[in-house]
């Protein structure tokens, strides 16, 4: 099931990306691999790229803001980041730009990709991510089709009978995390770093800082990885210690 559900995203992904990819003012680069260290929540990470610890942002997604009156919106993030851990946390990964690379506090806009698996649309898919109600990225369309299969399925966070009443969605990622901030974005982000991780494990061999896309889409780019090289786990979710692909938060104070 969950290598259909993967092969079924990615032929969505590569349908999205041919129409995507049409206008030259939303063509993308291939970058070299980047090595996540930490995931800081649900929709960002910490990232060795370029010889710099770097802060991630996933492009086009955002952390679902889901207010409930008497547990508040911790424990619903609490679950997303920890969807998003279990999907990229110490592994290799590839980041695709669309337009600045950076955002206003600094950090790199990225779709994230591991093998062949493209995260931002796995979290979507799963129930753990919501689309900006005003997104521009390239994506849009195809992210937002997620969305609402995984809120029609009532899969991950939508799974909470509470989920959609109290949902709040917002309009950008950047409004998103300031507000999550307490209004208070930090401007530093991935610049306030200067250092790689202590330990990073050698690039997957054959890798370069330059790739030839596949029919334009970011999941194109060829890395031969030898088998002593971190891989992507097989399964396409991430899933809670009891073996279940899905979560339902916690209702306990």
């Amino acid at each position: 099931m969950n290598q259909a559900v993967d092969r079924c995203l990615v032929a969505l992904a590569l349908l999205a990306a041919l129409v995507f990819m049409a206008s030259p003012a939303r063509a993308q680069s291939f970058t070299a691999p980047a090595y996540v260290t930490r995931v800081v929540d649900g929709d960002t990470l910490y990232a060795e790229f370029g010889g710099r610890l770097e802060v991630v942002r996933y492009l086009g997604i955002n952390t679902p803001r889901i207010e409930h009156p008497l547990y508040g919106a911790g424990q619903y993030a609490m679950i997303a980041r920890e969807a998003n851990r279990q999907l990229v946390e110490a592994q290799w990964v590839r980041l695709t730009f669309e337009g600045p690379q950076r955002d206003s506090a600094g950090r790199l806009r990225a779709y994230v990709w591991v093998g062949r698996r493209f995260v931002n649309a796995l979290l979507l898919h799963h129930g753990y991510a919501e689309v900006p109600t005003a997104s521009t990225a390239g994506y849009a369309d195809y992210f937002r089709m997620l969305q609402e299969g995984a809120q029609r399925d009532r899969r991950g966070l939508w799974n909470s009978p509470d989920a959609m009443t109290y949902h709040r969605p917002r309009p950008t990622e950047l409004a998103a995390d300031s507000a999550d901030e307490g209004g208070e974005l930090a401007l530093s982000g991935g610049r306030v770093f200067s250092a790689p991780a202590p330990f990073i494990p050698s690039a997957p061999a054959g890798s370069s800082s330059s790739y030839s896309p596949s029919l334009g889409v970011p999941a194109g780019p060829s890395v031969s990885r030898p088998s002593s090289s971190p891989s992507p786990s097989s399964s396409s979710g991430p899933r809670s210690s009891s073996g279940s692909s899905s979560y339902s938060p916690s209702m306990r104070r």
